[in-house]
């Protein structure tokens, strides 16, 4: 499935239509939705619970370290934030608590892919500090999860819900809406945080990252060699049409979430293809303020660190907007932020690579997908504690008996707690 968005340049009409189709709902987009970005003060003692409001409704909320930015992407109209302490970690805003309420804050018109200037501008429109004296009435915010369930309808059905890998979300039809239609994707379907089994303190999170025009059931084979009695996977579902940095940002988020209502002691992260990519966007997000301590292990698959020489075709060729083009051009901002530091050295990272299926239409040595080099860029091998080759095309490594066997140890050299500094690459 993913060779259909990196070679679009060479589909036929059928396809042509479809990035016209993509072009038209992002212009939408920027004509129908706003953005409210802010700040948390850096001064703030502890992270706080920002909540977006629309006539006394919660809509959506954050969980934002001190001196992070945030921001909400939603339907143009009036809105309100309110930030608060939440001291006693009961995902409530009690009366002692403290709290900013902004009746009216500061929006822009919706951005497709701002630049990481334009993001430290943004974030400057609404700064919310708790500590400062507020004593304005203030609608009532419980933010857990039964009342999530209840306040949010989306929520209801896509966050930290059982579901099972033969979900209708998960189906061909809507792996093509969210490449394609991302707008009619995230109406009808949304961004997704998903179980298998209901939720076990007692395991382990896993979470698992599709990649480029694909869905949560490219996991199916590689789930057989998990061990269920200790990990639980848990699902990420994005639309791969979006910029890769807003589908990070949303998945730093929810995992952010998970460590605040659920608290499990470590957690890991798994990704394919393009997924690798959002992955490691969201380590560097998660990892403002500390929220990566608790994350142990990285393990990507077939991913193109280095971008894919088809999506600079079609930047340079084709006037219209198409951002995971921009995101996967060699040598694209956001392609230079992933590698511009390193990973917190605790995250041990695996790289499982791909290297047989070779197709002619690309030119360099490839998986049948994407060019061998830029699943081995340095900077990826260079910070790897463990680097595979595999003899199998980019689809065919989710299928491999040797990944399951890789999988397995990684998760088997993890220490009985806690995570530990990676050993030096072999």
């Amino acid at each position: 499935m993913a060779r259909l968005l990196w070679l679009a340049l060479l589909a036929s009409l059928a396809g042509g239509c479809q990035l016209l189709e993509l072009d038209r709902q992002l212009r939408t987009a920027q004509q129908t939705r706003i953005l409210i970005p802010g700040r948390l003060d850096a001064q703030a003692p502890r992270q706080a619970l920002v909540a977006l409001f629309a006539d006394q409704h919660l809509q959506a909320y954050r969980s934002v370290q001190p001196g992070g930015a945030f921001y909400f992407s939603v339907a143009a109209g009036d809105y309100q934030l309110l930030a608060f302490e939440d001291r006693n970690d009961n995902l409530r805003l009690d009366p002692d608590e403290p709290r900013h309420w902004l009746p009216a804050p500061a929006s822009v018109p919706f951005e497709v892919q701002p630049t990481a200037e334009r993001r430290a501008v943004l974030g400057r429109l609404n700064r919310l500090d708790p500590a400062l004296p507020d004593a304005t009435p203030l609608p009532e915010l419980d933010l857990s999860l039964e009342r999530l369930y209840r306040d949010l309808p989306k929520a209801r059905h896509n966050y930290l819900q059982v579901v099972s890998l033969d979900d209708p979300r998960f189906s061909e039809r809507r792996t093509q809406e969210g490449a394609w239609r991302p707008l009619d994707f995230l109406s009808e379907v949304g961004y997704g945080l998903y179980l298998l089994e209901p939720w076990d303190e007692d395991r382990e999170p896993i979470f698992l990252l599709h990649g480029i025009n694909s869905s949560p059931s490219v996991w199916r084979e590689l789930l057989a060699a998990l061990d269920r009695e200790r990990y639980q996977p848990v699902l990420f579902h994005y639309p791969s049409g979006m910029p890769l940095n807003n589908s990070a940002y949303l998945l730093s988020e929810a995992m952010r979430d998970v460590q605040l209502r659920l608290k499990p002691a470590r957690m890991h992260l798994f990704a394919h293809s393009m997924g690798g990519l959002v992955a490691r966007r969201s380590v560097q997000l998660l990892e403002l303020g500390g929220g990566s301590d608790h994350l142990c292990l990285l393990l990507t698959l077939a991913t193109p660190w280095g971008g894919h020489p088809s999506a600079a075709t079609g930047v340079s060729r084709i006037p219209l907007e198409v951002p995971v083009w921009r995101d996967m051009a060699p040598g694209s901002p956001f392609l230079r932020t992933l590698f511009a530091a390193p990973l917190p050295v605790h995250l041990r990272q695996w790289l499982l690579v791909s290297y047989a299926g070779n197709s002619r239409m690309i030119a360099e040595p490839n998986d049948g997908t994407v060019p061998l080099a830029s699943e081995l860029i340095p900077a990826a091998q260079d910070e790897a504690e463990r680097l595979f080759l595999l003899p199998e095309d980019h689809t065919g490594i989710m299928r491999s008996p040797r990944s399951r066997v890789l999988l397995q140890r990684a998760l088997a050299g993890l220490p009985e707690d806690g995570c530990r500094p990676a050993s030096p690459a072999m």
